[in-house]
C-alpha cells in the first residue's frame, strides 16, 4: 500500500526516501508528547490519590474492628479485609491525595510492566517447517510486503559493518539501552554516526574481498532476501550470471522488480530450497550465504547442497549467527535465551563457527577452510535497526494505522533485537563467517 518515493544514491542502489521532518520541528513534537504524558500521569496521579484519600477518610475516625469485639472464626477473612482497610487508611493519610495517587500509580505501573516483560519474553514465532505453513516464508512474505525492513534497512537486508569499531563514534557496547539510545542521537543530528544503510553495502564488499572470489562467471546467492547482495555481485562483475534463491514468493517478485528497475539483465531469482536445490553438480564458481544458514534446519545438508553445486576451484563463503561453542555447558540462563532468540525470529537452531568449519571439512569437497568471528564489527547493527525507526518513526506508524496488530510486531522486534545485541555482547551469539575453496581434484 502506499506510493513508493524512490530515490538513486551514487552507487545507483534504488532506496525509498524517508519523509522527514526539520530538526527542531521533531524536537517540539517529541517534547511536547513527552509532556503530555507526564500531565496526564500526574493528573491521573492527584484525582487518584484524592478519591482514594477521600473514600477512606471516613473509616479513619472509626474504631477498629480489631479494637471491639472479638470476631467469629468463619469471620476471620472479613477481619483481615478490615486490618487491611486500616493500613490503607494510615498510608493515605499519611501520604495525602498526591502521595498515594503516585503510590497508586507506581503500584499499577509495575504490574503492567510486569505483564508486558512476560509478553515479550514469551516466543511468538517459532520455527515450522511444513510447507503449507513455513514460518520462514510466511514471515519474509509478511515483512516484504509491508515494506517496513526494506524502507528502513534498504536493500541488504543482514548486518553492517562497522569496522574500525574502536574509532566508532556514537556507540559504545557496554552502554546501557538509554544511554546508548542518546549517544547515537548526538552522533546523528551532529553526522558523527555512520549511515545505516551503508553499513550493509560496505559489509557485502568487505565479505567479497574477504572471499577470495576474482573473477567468477556464474554466482549463486543463498538466501537473496529482496536481492540487494545479487544486485551488488550483478554490478561488481557485469560478466557473470547471478542467480538468487529464496523461499519468499514474495521477495522473488520484489527482487525482480529492483534488478529491473537498475536495469540489471545478468541477475534472476527464484524460489528454491536451499537444502534442495535444483542445480547440477559443479554449477557456480562463487557460492555465497550471508544470513541464510540460521535459518536452516539441517546445517550439515545446506553445508553440503551449497558444496555439491560449487565448480571446482570455486569459492564458498558463508556469514551467518552462531551460538558460542558448547564448552563450558550452556547454564540454565543461556539456554532460556537461546530459546528465545530461536522461537522469536523462526530459528530452529543455530551451532558454533567451529562446527561449521568442522561440517566444511567433513564434505570432503573442500580445502583451506577458514573461519572467523566478525562480531565486533558488527555488534552497533543490532541496536543502530532500532535506532533509524526511533528517529523516523512515519513509516511504521503509517504500518500501524492500516494494521494496528503490525504496531505489537515491531514492539517485539525491538525488544528481540536488544536481546541479540546483549547476547552477542556477552559471547552468548557470535557472527561467524566461513570461506572455502572447492578442490580441483
Amino acid at each position: 500500500g502506499g506510493t513508493r518515493v524512490e530515490s538513486v544514491d551514487m552507487a545507483g542502489f534504488v532506496r525509498g526516501r524517508r519523509p522527514r521532518l526539520g530538526r527542531r520541528a521533531l524536537a517540539l513534537v517529541i517534547a511536547g508528547l513527552c509532556a503530555a504524558v507526564v500531565v496526564g500521569l500526574v493528573s491521573t496521579a492527584f484525582l487518584a490519590g484524592k478519591a482514594l484519600t477521600a473514600s477512606t477518610g471516613s473509616s479513619a475516625s472509626t474504631p477498629s474492628f480489631a479494637g471491639s469485639r472479638q470476631p467469629p472464626t468463619r469471620e476471620a477473612s472479613g477481619v483481615r479485609l478490615q486490618s487491611a482497610l486500616a493500613v490503607v487508611t494510615r498510608v493515605t493519610n499519611t501520604l495525602g491525595p498526591w502521595g498515594t495517587g503516585c503510590l497508586v500509580t507506581l503500584i499499577l505501573t509495575a504490574l503492567g510492566l510486569n505483564k508486558v516483560k512476560v509478553w515479550l519474553e514469551t516466543p511468538s514465532r517459532p520455527y515450522s517447517a511444513d510447507d503449507a505453513s513455513n514460518s520462514v516464508r510466511a514471515e519474509y512474505d509478511t515483512w516484504t510486503r509491508e515494506g517496513v525492513l526494506e524502507h528502513y534497512w534498504g536493500e541488504h537486508i543482514h548486518m553492517g559493518t562497522y569496522t574500525p569499531l574502536k574509532d566508532q563514534k556514537g556507540y559504545n557496547k557496554n552502554d546501557w539501552f538509554v544511554v546508548s539510545f542518546l549517544r547515537a542521537t548526538y552522533g546523528h543530528l551532529t553526522g558523527q554516526y555512520k549511515d545505516f544503510i551503508e553499513a550493509k553495502l560496505e559489509f557485502s564488499k568487505e565479505m567479497l574481498a574477504w572471499s577470495g572470489a576474482t573473477a567468477p562467471k556464474k554466482i549463486l546467492d543463498v538466501g537473496c532476501g529482496i536481492g540487494g547482495t545479487s544486485r551488488f555481485l550483478a554490478r561488481s562483475f557485469p560478466e557473470a550470471e547471478i542467480i538468487g534463491i529464496t523461499l519468499s514468493p514474495e521477495q522473488v517478485a520484489r527482487a525482480t522488480e529492483l534488478a529491473k528497475e537498475a536495469g540489471l539483465t545478468n541477475v534472476k531469482f527464484q524460489v528454491t530450497n536451499a537444502l534442495d536445490m535444483v542445480f547440477k553438480d559443479s554449477t557456480f564458481d562463487l557460492v555465497w550465504g550471508c544470513e541464510s544458514g540460521e535459518h536452516m534446519p539441517d546445517k550439515k545438508k545446506y553445508v553440503e547442497e551449497m558444496s555439491r553445486v560449487l565448480a571446482p576451484g570455486g569459492n564458498l563463503v558463508v556469514a551467518t549467527w552462531c551460538e558460542r561453542d558448547p564448552v563450558p555447558p550452556f547454564t540454565p540462563e543461556e539456554r532460556t535465551t537461546l530459546k528465545y532468540v530461536y522461537e522469536e525470529w523462526s530459528h530452529p537452531y543455530f551451532i558454533s563457527i567451529s562446527k561449521y568449519g568442522k561440517l566444511m571439512e567433513g564434505t570432503g569437497l573442500l580445502e583451506s577452510v577458514t573461519t572467523d568471528d566478525w562480531t565486533e564489527q558488527t555488534l552497533p547493527s543490532w541496536r543502530h535497526s532500532v535506532w533509524v525507526g526511533v528517529w523516523s518513526p512515519w513509516y511504521w506508524i503509517k504500518v500501524s494505522l492500516k494494521r494496528p496488530k503490525a504496531f505489537l510486531g515491531f514492539v517485539r522486534d525491538a525488544y528481540c533485537l536488544e536481546r541479540y545485541h546483549r547476547a552477542m555482547r556477552r559471547g552468548l551469539l557470535q557472527y561467524g563467517m566461513m570461506k572455502a575453496k572447492k578442490n580441483v581434484a
